[in-house]
C-alpha cells in the first residue's frame, strides 16, 4: 500500500509540471533559396532556386522560373543557364567544360529586380584506388525484419594528397539510389575529421573510409562511392546542415541559421538569400558485391 501512495503521488506531481505552450512562429520573409552545386563530370549542370515557406507550411515548396542565372569565367566569359520549369536551370554537359581544375568561378541570379552573386573554386580531389569488404554478423537480431543481421561492410581507398587543407565530400549511391540523408553526409578535412588532426597526405582514417556503409550489404548489391573536392567553407556548411539535421531530444541546442554563401549585390537592400553554391571535381569507383572476393575478416 506504502508504494502505491508513492506512485500516484509521484504520477500526480508530474502531471502538474505539464503545462500547453502556444507558439506564436512569425511567418518570416519570403527568401530566395539557392542549390547550386556544379561538377566536373560529364553531365548537363542545374541550379534549383525556390522559396523559402514559414515554418509550419508543410504545402510543395514554391519554385521560381522566372530568374536570369549565370556562371562566370575569372575571365568574365558568361555561360547561361536555361530555366527547363520546376525551379530548374540547366546548362548543358556540352557547355559545361570550362570547368578546370583551380578554376575561379562565380555565379550571377537575377530575381525580381535583386542580383545575387556567389563565389567557388574547383579545388583538386584523389582517386579512389579501390573498394574492398569483408563478412560481418552482428553478434545478436538488431530486431528489425527489414535489415539482416549479416552482411559486408565496405569502405573505400584513397590518399589525401601532400599539402594542408584540402576538405572533401564524400557520396555513396546503393543498388542506384544515392544516400541523401543529411544526418548521415560524410565530410573529411585532409585525411581526417578536422583541421587538428595532422593527417595531411595519409590514407584517410578508417570511419571515413567505412562511412559508405548504409547497413550491410548483400551478395550482388552494386555500390558507387564518389569523392567531391569542397573548398573549406563548403565543409563547414556542410558540417552544420548535418548538426542542424540531428538536432532533437532532450538535448537538443537551440536550432541557428545555417550560413549561406550567396549575397545580395546590393549592399543597402534588405533582400536576402539562402542556400550555397559549389564546385566540385570528383573521382569516382563502383563495384558489386561479390561474396566469393570478399576480405577475410581480421
Amino acid at each position: 500500500m506504502k508504494n502505491i501512495i508513492v506512485a500516484l503521488t509521484l504520477i500526480s506531481f508530474l502531471s502538474s509540471c505539464e503545462d500547453v505552450i502556444d507558439l506564436e512562429v512569425q511567418d518570416g520573409v519570403e527568401q530566395l533559396v539557392v542549390d547550386g552545386w556544379l561538377t566536373n563530370k560529364a553531365e548537363d549542370q542545374v541550379v534549383r532556386l525556390s522559396l523559402s515557406q514559414a515554418y509550419f507550411d508543410n504545402s510543395d515548396v514554391p519554385t521560381v522560373n522566372d530568374a536570369e542565372v549565370i556562371v562566370y569565367e575569372l575571365d568574365q566569359t558568361p555561360h547561361p543557364f536555361m530555366n527547363i520549369g520546376n525551379g530548374k536551370y540547366r546548362l548543358s554537359k556540352e557547355d559545361a567544360h570550362f570547368l578546370t581544375d583551380g578554376g575561379q568561378y562565380s555565379l550571377y541570379i537575377s530575381y525580381k529586380g535583386e542580383e545575387y552573386g556567389s563565389l567557388s573554386v574547383l579545388n583538386r580531389v584523389p582517386s579512389i584506388d579501390s573498394i574492398a569488404y569483408e563478412y560481418f554478423e552482428f553478434p545478436i537480431s538488431q530486431g528489425d525484419s527489414t535489415l539482416p543481421d549479416d552482411g559486408y561492410l565496405a569502405e573505400f581507398y584513397a590518399r589525401d594528397p601532400k599539402g594542408a587543407r584540402d576538405t572533401y565530400w564524400i557520396r555513396t549511391t546503393k543498388n542506384g539510389k544515392l544516400i541523401n540523408d543529411p544526418t548521415s553526409i560524410s565530410t573529411a578535412f585532409d585525411a581526417g575529421f578536422s583541421p587538428g588532426a595532422l593527417s595531411d597526405g595519409l590514407l584517410f582514417i578508417l570511419p571515413i573510409r567505412q562511412s559508405i556503409n548504409d547497413g550491410l550489404y548483400l551478395h550482388g548489391d552494386s555500390l558507387h562511392v564518389e569523392l567531391w573536392s569542397i573548398t573549406n567553407d563548403a565543409f563547414y556548411y556542410l558540417s552544420q546542415v548535418r548538426q542542424e539535421s540531428a538536432n532533437g531530444g532532450i538535448f537538443a541546442t537551440p536550432p541557428a541559421n545555417i550560413p549561406t554563401n550567396i549575397f545580395n549585390l546590393n549592399k543597402i537592400s534588405n533582400k536576402k538569400a539562402l542556400g550555397y553554391f559549389g564546385i566540385s571535381a570528383v573521382s569516382q569507383f563502383e563495384t558489386v558485391i561479390d561474396s566469393t572476393k570478399a576480405r577475410e575478416s581480421e
